[in-house]
């Protein structure tokens, strides 16, 4: 059965360069890990469903460049889309340090009430330069999730991506809702339309 393109979503990752996004997708595709893989050139894409709420969805999960000459195609695809995930080495305090630089990004470039979490990558390293609780309390005034994760042994990698595919689901679906009860208002002020159907909205994931 063809995907309607209405039940689309999109999300980016978003992170410095060596943070390990690549390698948290393709634990996450794959469930393999490679120490040789290669920095992602400008833009990839992985895509996978879900049902939520008897809802088929199609989740593309878009791959970026950290590196800054790559930024503008990043931003470029900030405009379209439904989720961010916010990722940083647990191993380098520069990269969770550009995290509020990359936060304004996604406010800069996209307007909606996006689904977001924020990612500490590298959990296993042993020599940490960022802590659990900095994440966590950066975290909290991002007013998302925050996951540690570690792309080489799996950990909590197919939760925080699972994770941030529901968030985004909810808000998309309430924007979803609203723009339809907005077009049946708008009917119904023409006379086009003399039943009009109530419809629930979702509340955000606890």
């Amino acid at each position: 059965m063809a995907q309607s393109q209405e039940n689309l979503i999109k999300i980016i990752i978003l992170g410095s360069s060596n943070v390990g996004k690549t390698c948290i997708l393709h634990r996450y595709f794959e469930n393999e890990y490679s120490e040789n893989s290669l920095s992602t050139i400008g833009i990839d894409f992985k895509t996978k469903y879900f049902k939520f709420d008897d809802t088929k969805i199609k989740v593309n999960y878009t791959d970026t460049a950290g590196q800054e000459k790559f930024k503008a195609i990043a931003l470029n695809y900030l405009k379209g889309t439904d989720g961010a995930v916010l990722v940083f080495d647990v191993s380098n305090k520069e990269t969770f340090s550009v995290i509020d630089s990359w936060y304004e990004d996604i406010k800069q470039n996209n307007k909606m009430d996006i689904g977001l979490i924020l990612v500490g990558n590298k959990a296993d390293m042993e020599d940490r330069e960022v802590s659990e609780s900095q994440g966590e309390e950066l975290a909290k005034k991002l007013e998302c999730k925050y996951f540690e994760t570690s792309a080489k042994t799996g950990q909590n990698v197919q939760a925080a991506l699972d994770e941030i595919a529901k968030i985004t689901y909810l808000k998309w679906k309430v924007t979803k809702d609203s723009r339809h009860s907005i077009r049946i208002s708008s009917a119904d002020s023409v006379g086009k339309v003399t039943i009009s159907e109530k419809k629930s909205c979702c509340g955000s994931s606890s």
